[in-house]
């Protein structure tokens, strides 16, 4: 009894698994090859591009000095002002120049007196000098060391003279206000009324912002392929605003400062700035027309050799490329593409040569 059992288990057994292998198989299947995205490969042209960051500067800067130390009774500016030439910048406090030119004055009375005395004795050395050579007592080149000694006599007493500043004194006095000498916007003042300057001191600073420029400092690397007269994008850090400029001028020899060319960009006239914003300027070092190009992030590297994936059919192969200039975000091919191919450019770093592939739109 217990065999006929067995035997009719297993004869249940096995028709069971006979009726599961007959039923359809419903679990989805992937599609075969690796997920990958490709672009035709095209001709174009590209350049490569430097970015420097400068300010925005006037064209002209007239600093304003006082024309003799002093007291300033008066400011009539502040940073920020728009002046014309012959307008009051500041005026000078007279009450403490009247002593001072008492006294100056009895200063330069006594010392022309000692210089008008050093140029005549001078003079009579030359003349007598001159008469000596005449009688062959004395060389050519006596006479000479005598007229030197008349001319050095009389720019010492000039040099001397004029440094006492007493002509000054007297303008100021006559005059106590100090001009602005250009139209411009006054950028800096350094003098406060009731406070003594010094003639040494630059008093107020007006700059010609007709035609502004930016001023950038760029490295050896990049000066020879700045030109003046090329067109450059310049960028305002205010608005955003990218606008046109024209390289005026490029250094020939490096700052000392800086180790760095100074370059100057005329922006246009009518453009509303404020001297001192940031500027961002965009030089192209090197252009190329109608060669192929392709997204930089497509090619890979192995070994020091770079190289693409390209899809043919089902399958991608790889290709080992030369490449040539690099752009912002393409770069050029200059040998193993020609262009027409289909590039992969999301999935190549799951790829080997010959793999299947699956072509998709959107994210691999």
């Amino acid at each position: 009894m217990r065999r006929y059992l067995a035997l009719l288990f297993a004869l249940v057994l096995v028709l069971g698994l006979a009726a599961c292998s007959t039923e359809e198989d419903t679990t989805p299947q992937l599609p075969a090859g690796t997920a990958v995205e490709v672009m035709t490969v095209t001709r174009g042209d590209l350049a490569a591009e430097s970015t420097v960051t400068g300010n925005v500067m006037a064209n002209r800067d007239v600093p304003v000095m006082p024309p003799v130390a002093g007291k300033v009774k008066e400011v009539k500016v502040s940073a920020g002002d728009t002046v014309k030439k012959g307008d009051v910048l500041f005026t000078m406090d007279t009450a403490d120049l009247r002593d001072t030119y008492d006294t100056l004055l009895t200063s330069y009375e006594s010392t022309k007196t000692l210089l008008d005395e050093q140029v005549r004795q001078a003079q009579q050395t030359l003349s007598n000098t001159q008469a000596l050579y005449e009688l062959g007592a004395v060389s050519r080149n006596t006479v000479e060391q005598a007229q030197l000694g008349v001319l050095q006599a009389e720019t010492s007493r000039t040099t001397t003279l004029a440094q006492m500043g007493i002509d000054d004194v007297v303008d100021v006095l006559n005059d106590p206000n100090v001009y602005a000498t250009i139209d411009g916007t006054v950028t800096s003042v350094s003098v406060t009324g009731g406070v003594m300057t010094s003639n040494t001191t630059v008093g107020v600073v007006v700059s010609e912002i007709g035609k502004p420029q930016a001023v950038v400092n760029v490295s050896e690397t990049l000066q020879p392929f700045i030109a003046v007269g090329q067109e450059v994008d310049v960028t305002l850090s205010t608005s955003g605003e990218t606008i046109k400029g024209t390289v005026a001028s490029v250094a020939g020899a490096v700052s000392t400062t800086t180790a760095l060319y100074e370059v100057h960009i005329d922006l246009p006239e009518e453009l509303q700035v404020s001297i001192g914003m940031f500027a961002t300027v965009k030089f192209l070092t090197d252009q190329r027309e109608d060669v192929v190009l392709i997204p930089s992030d497509a090619i890979l590297t192995e070994d020091g050799q770079q190289y693409v994936y390209i899809v043919e059919g089902d399958a991608a192969f790889r290709v080992n490329v030369t490449t040539g200039l690099v752009g912002a975000s393409q770069t050029e091919i200059a040998a193993g593409l020609q262009g027409g191919e289909q590039l992969v450019t999301r999935g190549q770093t799951y790829l080997s040569d010959g793999a299947a592939v699956r072509v998709v739109e959107g994210a691999a």
